[in-house]
């Protein structure tokens, strides 16, 4: 066999990323259904937080407390909000090929780009109120029972574990963000050849 004819036996084997319009439509419809899963999290946890820090502006003293407890439940809502207009899931169309692909790629873009950005929206609303509170809880009020140097050391922990969960969110949507970049560069060279 010559050079040619192995490069054209080469390409008409049939693989696992073989494009194909059923294949292209199972990527896509497991995409967004991961999507829906993803949100569907997102608002089971903002349906547990919003009344509980709704409930601490009731229950817990100081105003710091309060404060940053009802800035919480802001953050949170404005979370879902923002999560639910940038990065709801989508029907896939039934379309031919092309329409197919692109959808799926504009998909694909839309989530990475809210991922890359997360650390605006997601993140950085929720700093205040738990600042506030950690403040408030450190110059207002104190656990019964300890002592204020013990407190204080319990309040020091808490904030070194926010920020390293901070941190992991962080991480872990630069891990997506890449990830998904991956699969859009995949999707291009699918659709240059």
């Amino acid at each position: 066999m010559t050079e040619p004819d192995l490069k054209q036996l080469w390409r008409s084997q049939e693989t696992q990323d073989t494009v194909t319009l059923d294949n292209i439509r199972v990527k896509a419809g497991a995409f967004q259904k991961r999507v829906r899963r993803r949100n569907l999290i997102e608002y089971l946890a903002a349906a547990i937080v919003v009344p509980v820090f709704g409930f601490y502006v009731y229950a817990l003293p100081g105003w710091m407390i309060k404060t940053g407890s009802a800035l919480t439940v802001l953050a949170v809502l404005y979370i879902v909000w923002r999560l639910h207009r940038s990065g709801s899931a989508e029907r896939v169309p039934d379309a031919g090929a092309v329409s197919l692909l692109d959808f799926h790629r504009r998909a694909l873009v839309r989530q990475r780009d809210m991922i890359r950005s997360a650390w605006r929206w997601y993140i950085l609303p929720t700093v205040p109120g738990m600042a506030l509170m950690m403040l408030g809880r450190w110059y207002q009020f104190h656990a019964a029972g300890r002592s204020i140097v013990w407190d204080h050391q319990i309040i020091v922990l808490a904030a070194i574990v926010a920020v390293l969960v901070f941190a992991i969110i962080a991480l872990v949507q630069v891990i997506g963000a890449q990830r998904l970049q991956r699969r859009i560069d995949a999707l291009d060279r699918m659709s240059a050849d």
